[in-house]
């Protein structure tokens, strides 16, 4: 027998503040500092429910659907519940949820929402709540820019008091910063997924690239710099430095460097300076771009980008995709893989050799890539492939 305390929402007047200045402040401090939680808002979620003297407090990012378990944090949801990707909520329950699609920005009660005598006889309760000891649920769903959608639910169990406007006040106070740090969130999630592409796809181009700070520190190196540094022929790394292994050549990088961040110090037009480095005996030397960075407007004691470093490898393989070749200009998969052969610097006949077919063969694959192709000599075969889409979407598996 479920032992219910739903006295009514208490509408009377009540002019004490609805949080002490020190609780509000330290909510307000973990919901921006919870940008950089992993999980995320998981600080936020736990003084939440503490404040609210409530068994769960979860934030819903994205809505469940089918094969989609949705973004669903939380603190105090049991692990039968908050198990990803297939947790019991996520999978199936949430259809059939009443307590959704609430009206935007309005704190609101299951009691308020769904009358008690419904709730307990909904599948909702007797799978979803019943077994969790959930009955009473305070919540707000908030509708952001750009189409964002989120949903903040605080529940407590059977036994507890109903939420009342005291409760909901508190919510009300907290949604202006969760629709500003949500959105903030957001944006950056959509930087980080735009400089990981440009990142992945410099690398898929054989384009070394190192970022340094003012002090000549490494702040990051792609995949294609990492291995060239850790070759280390004629070109490494030592706490956070670049260092060239020649004697002559490192004088002329630091001064490289020097140019580029003294540019960079003093705003002046971006400054593009080039060198080789040499590497051990019969190794084709390393080519290295190094620029100034824009300047940016930074606090004090902040910590940016300066001087952007492009090595590349003259004998570093590329990576051009058989199956996209195959694609875009119709290749039958023996003439994409002879393709590739020749973009990687393989003479006719050594393509022949490594592929093991015969030379009449190739060069019948051969005339066939230049009819498809539209070209009609070798040089312009491989230009045209190291500068076609196939190369941007080498495949790296």
């Amino acid at each position: 027998m479920v032992n219910i305390i739903s006295d009514p929402i208490d509408m009377s007047l009540d002019n004490t503040p609805a949080y002490d200045l020190c609780t509000f402040s330290g909510l307000l401090e973990s919901i921006y500092k919870g940008l950089n939680e992993t999980p995320l808002w998981q600080g936020f979620l736990c003084k939440l429910r503490t404040e609210m003297s409530a068994n769960i407090c979860f934030l819903i990012l994205r809505n469940p659907n089918p094969g989609d378990a949705g973004l669903l944090l939380s603190d105090g949801l049991p692990p039968a519940l908050s198990g990803s990707p297939n947790n019991v909520y996520s999978d199936g329950l949430y259809a059939i949820d009443p307590f959704a699609n609430l009206p935007s920005d309005q704190v609101t009660t299951l009691e308020e929402f769904v009358p008690t005598e419904q709730l307990l006889r909904s599948e909702f309760y007797l799978r979803c709540m019943q077994p969790f000891d959930l009955l009473h649920i305070l919540g707000v769903d908030m509708q952001l820019p750009g189409s964002l959608r989120v949903s903040l639910r605080i529940t407590r169990c059977a036994n507890a008091r109903s939420f009342t406007a005291k409760d909901k006040e508190k919510i009300t106070l907290l949604i202006p910063h969760l629709q500003q740090a949500i959105p903030l969130y957001a944006r950056l999630q959509q930087m980080e997924t735009e400089r990981s592409l440009l990142d992945r796809t410099v690398s898929q181009l054989s384009l070394g690239t190192i970022i340094l700070d003012d002090g000549r520190r490494v702040l990051h190196c792609n995949a294609v710099a990492d291995r060239i540094i850790t070759e280390k022929d004629g070109i490494c790394s030592k706490d956070r430095q670049i260092l060239i292994t020649h004697s002559s050549e490192a004088n002329h990088f630091r001064q490289l460097i020097n140019n580029a961040i003294d540019a960079h110090k003093q705003s002046k037009p971006y400054i593009v300076q080039a060198m080789a480095i040499s590497r051990k005996a019969g190794r084709l030397p390393l080519n290295i771009v190094v620029r100034s960075m824009p300047q940016v407007s930074q606090l004090d004691g902040q910590t940016v980008a300066s001087v952007a470093i492009f090595i590349s490898d003259p004998e570093y393989k590329s990576h051009t995709s058989a199956e996209i070749l195959g694609q875009l200009y119709g290749l039958t998969p023996a003439e994409s893989r002879l393709a590739m052969a020749l973009a990687d610097g393989h003479s006719l006949e050594d393509a022949s050799n490594s592929l093991h077919i015969s030379r009449n063969t190739a060069r019948a694959h051969l005339r066939a890539i230049f009819a498809k192709t539209g070209v009609t000599q070798q040089t312009m075969l491989v230009s045209l492939l190291l500068k076609s889409v196939a190369a941007f979407l080498a495949s790296s598996r």
